[in-house]
């Protein structure tokens, strides 16, 4: 039943009833590998709490929250291992507000962010609209995109105030060990920087790995860390806009509340549809759609491996969590220049 899930959704489907605007973008005979935005399709048990709503007619204001920053903060106690009360937990509409958030509650303009190089655009993009300083912190491939934390000492300053640091990371698929962890902590409690810690895809693992999420460490890393999860990338649910925030220092969450609702962002009420996903995501009925979803994503990866190892001048480093395969193409050509090579398929006709 779970395998045929989701195999379910075809390209034939994605290409005749589109479900998101990267299959409307190019030719119904290129397949798009773009933003993460998966395919399959959603949980019925998801399903079915949206339409109940709907039925329910639940569109009206609902300023309460409670039972919903309660089962937060019991998901996040539990699996993530940090101690956290409906009072710790802060709903926000996606996680790119978050971004905004701690940029706002951790620096003034001027300061210095530090950001992974390569990483997801919206976390330098935040920084900047926020007048403060992006720094690159690189990952090399030859190192296996390994988080080197003396890199990350070299690049502290007085003037850095905010590390941004995103495991599962995005988008070169690397799940942080613990001792890499450990390392940014160190250096954000001996400098004291605040660390906003994106674990959106922490369900999305490889290989039996554990996640691991920087506030659990020790309670120093934990007063100082702004933990941020989402619903999308595991469940389907990107246009729901979900997401929480977690953090128990208690005068900061106070601070990040108020810069949340000066900005009128309103991240502490989500819109209804999206509180009655999250009540079912949050409860224990989908415990094997996690299971399934980290099967038919091992699959996939095997399939793309093989893919990749039969086409000349690609490498790749070993997928660990996230789905987004990040390959090396050693063609000596700008990515506009790749993506109209890949486009056109010069590989299925046989020209290189």
């Amino acid at each position: 039943m779970t395998e045929w899930f989701f195999n379910s959704a075809t390209v034939q489907e994605m290409t005749e009833n589109p479900r998101s605007d990267r299959w409307r973008r190019d030719p119904p005979d290129v397949i798009p590998l773009t933003v993460a935005d998966p395919d399959f399709h959603v949980a019925p048990e998801i399903k079915s709490a949206i339409i109940s709503a709907v039925a329910n007619d639940e569109f009206g204001y609902s300023f309460s929250d409670r039972s919903l920053h309660e089962k937060c903060a019991s998901k996040i106690a539990e699996k993530n291992g940090i101690p956290a009360t409906a009072e710790d937990v802060l709903p926000t509409n996606g996680v790119i507000s978050g971004m905004w958030i701690a940029a706002r509650y951790a620096c003034k303009e001027g300061d210095e962010v530090i950001v992974n190089d390569p990483m997801y655009y919206p976390f330098t993009m935040m920084a900047e609209l926020n007048k403060t300083k992006p720094v690159k912190w690189g990952l090399d491939y030859e190192e296996g995109y390994r988080f080197d934390t003396e890199k990350l000492k070299e690049i502290v300053t007085p003037k850095t105030k905010l590390i941004y640091v995103c495991n599962p990371h995005n988008p070169t698929g690397r799940v942080m060990t613990k001792e890499e962890l450990k390392g940014v902590a160190d250096i954000a409690v001996d400098n004291e920087i605040t660390v906003l810690s994106d674990e959106l895809w922490e369900d999305v693992l490889f290989d039996n790995r554990k996640h691991v999420s920087l506030a659990s460490l020790n309670p120093e890393i934990e007063r100082l860390t702004i933990t941020q999860f989402g619903v999308s990338k595991a469940y389907n649910l990107a246009g729901l806009r979900m997401g929480y925030m977690c953090f128990t220092n208690k005068e900061g969450m106070k601070r990040a509340r108020m810069e949340a609702f000066g900005a009128s962002m309103m991240p502490t009420n989500l819109a209804n549809l999206a509180k009655a996903a999250a009540q079912v995501i949050l409860s224990d009925q989908l415990g094997w759609w996690l299971e399934g979803l980290r099967n038919h994503l091992h699959k996939i990866r095997g399939i793309c491996e093989r893919w990749f190892d039969g086409m000349p001048n690609i490498t790749y480093p070993k997928l660990e969590g996230t789905y987004l395969m990040f390959p090396k193409f050693n063609y000596d050509m700008s990515s506009e220049k790749l993506e109209e090579y890949l486009v056109e398929g010069l590989y299925i006709r046989g020209k290189r």
